[in-house]
C-alpha cells in the first residue's frame, strides 16, 4: 500500500489525516507532506508495507515570510546521448538505498535495454520545449544534457543562495515482469490515456505532427549491452 499519514487525537488514537502521501521517487529524494494535527499531541506515523527508507523528517509550522522568488530559465540545448553507468555501492547488510556516483562512470550494464526504437542520439531541444506526446524515450546508459544561460539569473540578495528546480513530466517503466509490456517499449504512454495499459479503443495520437515526429527521432533500436549466451 502507498505511504499514509497518521496522527494521534485527543484520547490517544490514530487517525489518518492523509490517505496517499507519495512517496520519495528514485533514490534520495525529499517530499512535502502537509500535515494537519487533530489534538495538542505531536506524534505522527507513516504506514506502508512497501520498503520505503526515511532518514531525516522535519517540521515546518506556518508559512515561509522570506519573500522566495522562482525565476523560470529557458534552456539553451538539450543533448541525448549514451553516457553509461555510474559506480553503485550497496550497503552490505541493505539497511540503505543504494547510493550512485556520477563521476565514476562504466559502460557495462548488468542488463540490456527494454527491446524497441528508441529516440535518435543528438539534439532533442524541439522535444522538451513543451508538455505533449513528443517524448525523448531513454534507454539504460542514456543521458540528455541540458544546457541553460547562467547570465540570465539575477545575483541573489546578500545572504541568500540559490536552489535550482528541475520538474519534468513523464512516464517511466522498468523489466520487472510485474509491468504492464515491461519487454516492449510500446505502446508508448500518452497524456490522454484513461491508465495504463490503456484499452483498444484508445491510441498513441495519430496525425500528420506525431507520425513526423515517429519517423524522424524514434529510429535508434535497443543496444545489445550484454551478449546472449550461446547454446
Amino acid at each position: 500500500m502507498m505511504p499514509y499519514l497518521q496522527v494521534q487525537d485527543a484520547t490517544g488514537e490514530w487517525k489518518t489525516v492523509n490517505q496517499d502521501m507519495g512517496m520519495p521517487a528514485g533514490k534520495a529524494k525529499t517530499i512535502v507532506v502537509p500535515v494537519e494535527f487533530l489534538s495538542a499531541r505531536r506524534k505522527v506515523r507513516i504506514v506502508t508495507n512497501l520498503c520505503v527508507y526515511w532518514d531525516e523528517i522535519f517540521l515546518s509550522e506556518g508559512t515561509s515570510d522570506a519573500g522566495v522568488k522562482p525565476v523560470l530559465v529557458p534552456f539553451d540545448s538539450a543533448n541525448l546521448h549514451f553516457r553509461g553507468f555510474s559506480e553503485a555501492r550497496i550497503h552490505p547488510e541493505r539497511k540503505q538505498p543504494d547510493t550512485f556516483f556520477y563521476d565514476h562512470v562504466a559502460a557495462a550494464s548488468f542488463w540490456n535495454p527494454t527491446p524497441g526504437l528508441y529516440t535518435r542520439y543528438g539534439p532533442v531541444e524541439n522535444l522538451l520545449y513543451d508538455i505533449d506526446d513528443q517524448l525523448v524515450i531513454m534507454g539504460s546508459g542514456d543521458e540528455v544534457r541540458l544546457q541553460f544561460p547562467a547570465s540570465v539569473l539575477p545575483a541573489p540578495p546578500a545572504g541568500w543562495t540559490r536552489d535550482f528546480l528541475l520538474k519534468v513530466d513523464g512516464w517511466a517503466k522498468d523489466r520487472d515482469p510485474n509491468t504492464a509490456f515491461s519487454s516492449t517499449v510500446q505502446p508508448l504512454p500518452f497524456h490522454r490515456m484513461s491508465r495504463y495499459p490503456y484499452p483498444a479503443s484508445e491510441h498513441f495520437p495519430r496525425d500528420a505532427r506525431h507520425d513526423s515526429y515517429q519517423r524522424t527521432y524514434n529510429t535508434r533500436p535497443a543496444a545489445m549491452l550484454i551478449r546472449q549466451l550461446q547454446p
